[in-house]
C-alpha cells in the first residue's frame, strides 16, 4: 500500500492527478511488475476510486489543506490504508510524523511500515525548547516506522545526529525512475535549434541550492579549451534569472556559449536531453534527482556534484565535483569532454539499466520490502 499525503490543488479531477504525478503511478506499476499486489491511497479534494495499470487509486476526501503538516493525520485517510490490510504500507515523505504514528495504531504492530524519503535538507528547525519539542514529536512519530528509505543511506545520518531517526532500518532505493522517451540526435536539435561539440546542458531551477553562478564560472574557466562546445541551461524556477542573466552579460565569452531555456514543456524535454552529450549540476543537496536521471536514460556523461544521492544515481560514470568549487567543476568537465564521450555513454546507459530503470528499482524495492517482513517477529 502506497500513502500518498498531499496533492496538486490545481488538479480538477483524481485521473488529472494521477496525470501529473509521474513517480506515484510509474513507481506502483514499477513495483507491480516485480510481484507485488499494489494499491495506492491518495488525499484529494474529492472521493473517488480509480483502476490504472493494475493498480487500485483510492482517492480519499477531508477538509484539510493540500499539503497536509506534520501534526496532522486525516482519519478518512488512515481508515482507507488500512482498510485494505497491506503487509507493507509505503508513506510518501518523512515530513509527516504524526500521520506515521497514527497509521501504526490503526494499523498494529503485524504490518510493515516504510516511510520514504523525498527531500535534500533536514527539515526540522528550530532551537532551544522549540527545537528540542520539534525534535521530540518527529522522533515520538517516526519510532513507529520499521524503515526509512534514502536513496542513499548517507542521507540518512544528519537525521540520527539530529536524534529524529533511532532503530530505523535504513533502506538505500533509488527513489525515482522515468519513462521518457528516446529521441533521434539530429531530430532532437534540429527541434530545439542547438548544437555543440559537445551540447552540454543543465536542467534545473535557478536557486541557491542548484547554484547556477558557480556553475557559470565554472564555465567561463572551462570553455577556452572547449571551443566547439555550446552550453543550453534549461529551468524552471526563476529566482536567480536577473543574477544568472546579469554573469552572462558580464562575460563575452558566456555570452556567446550559453544559452537560456525557461519552462520547457515535459514533452519537449526529450529533445534537450537527447541532443546534448553532457549534463552538468551545481546542486549542494537532493533528494535523489530527477534530471539527472533522466540526463543518464539518454546516456548523458555526468559532471555532477559530490553529494550523496549523486554518488548512488551516477555510480562509477562521468565526474563528480565539490559543491560551491568551480575550479574543480571546470577541471572535471575539462577532462570528460577530452575523453571518448562515447565509451563514457556507454557506461552510463549500463549504470542506467543495472540501477536507475524502472524494472530495477521495482524488483529492488520488492525485495527489499520482503526482507523487511522476514525480519518481523510477526510477519504476514
Amino acid at each position: 500500500m502506497q500513502a500518498n499525503a498531499v496533492y496538486e490543488p490545481a488538479a480538477k479531477t483524481p485521473a488529472g492527478l494521477l496525470d501529473l504525478y509521474h513517480t506515484l503511478t510509474e513507481w506502483s506499476a514499477a513495483v507491480a511488475a516485480a510481484g507485488a499486489e499494489v494499491s495506492v491511497v491518495q488525499r484529494f479534494k474529492t472521493a473517488a476510486q480509480i483502476d490504472r495499470d493494475g493498480v487500485d487509486y483510492h482517492f480519499t476526501a477531508d477538509t484539510l489543506v493540500p499539503w497536509l503538516s506534520a501534526t496532522q493525520a486525516p482519519k478518512e485517510f488512515v481508515s482507507a490504508i488500512v482498510a485494505r490490510a497491506p503487509d507493507v504500507i509505503h508513506i510518501n515523505g518523512l515530513i509527516f510524523p504524526q500521520l506515521v504514528a497514527a497509521i501504526r495504531k490503526a494499523a498494529g504492530p503485524r504490518v510493515a511500515i516504510v516511510v520514504q524519503h523525498h527531500g535534500g535538507e533536514f527539515p526540522v528547525l528550530g532551537s532551544g525548547l522549540v527545537g528540542l519539542w520539534n525534535r521530540m514529536q518527529w522522533k515520538g512519530g517516526l519510532a513507529a516506522a520499521d524503515a526509512v528509505s534514502f536513496t542513499a543511506a548517507e542521507q540518512a545520518e544528519p537525521w540520527r545526529a539530529a536524534g529524529v531517526l533511532t532503530s530505523q532500518k535504513v533502506i538505500e532505493l533509488v527513489e525515482s525512475g522515468t519513462t521518457m522517451r528516446r529521441v533521434d540526435r539530429d531530430r532532437a536539435r534540429a527541434a530545439i535549434g542547438a548544437g555543440g561539440d559537445p551540447l552540454i546542458l543543465w536542467v534545473g531551477r535557478l536557486t541557491t541550492n542548484k547554484d547556477p553562478l558557480t556553475v557559470l564560472d565554472g564555465l567561463e574557466r572551462a570553455l577556452p579549451a572547449l571551443p566547439a562546445a555550446r552550453v543550453v541551461m534549461v529551468f524552471g524556477d526563476d529566482t536567480l534569472l536577473p543574477d544568472v542573466e546579469q554573469r552572462i552579460r558580464a562575460s563575452p565569452l558566456l555570452q556567446g556559449r550559453v544559452s537560456l531555456a525557461s519552462r520547457v514543456p515535459r514533452d519537449e524535454m526529450p529533445n534537450y536531453y537527447a541532443a546534448a552529450g553532457v549534463f552538468i549540476s551545481g546542486s549542494h543537496y537532493e533528494g535523489s534527482g530527477y534530471a539527472l536521471i533522466e540526463a543518464m536514460s539518454a546516456g548523458l556523461v555526468p559532471v555532477v556534484t559530490d553529494i550523496p544521492s549523486f554518488r548512488t544515481i551516477a555510480g562509477n560514470s562521468g565526474e563528480r565535483w565539490a559543491a560551491g568549487d568551480a575550479a574543480a567543476f571546470a577541471a572535471a568537465l575539462t577532462r570528460v569532454c577530452a575523453a571518448d564521450l562515447a565509451d563514457q555513454k556507454a557506461r552510463v546507459l549500463s549504470q542506467y539499466d543495472r540501477v536507475l530503470r524502472w524494472e530495477a528499482i521495482g524488483r529492488a524495492t520488492v525485495a527489499a520490502y520482503r526482507s523487511l517482513l522476514d525480519t518481523k517477529p510477526a510477519a504476514a
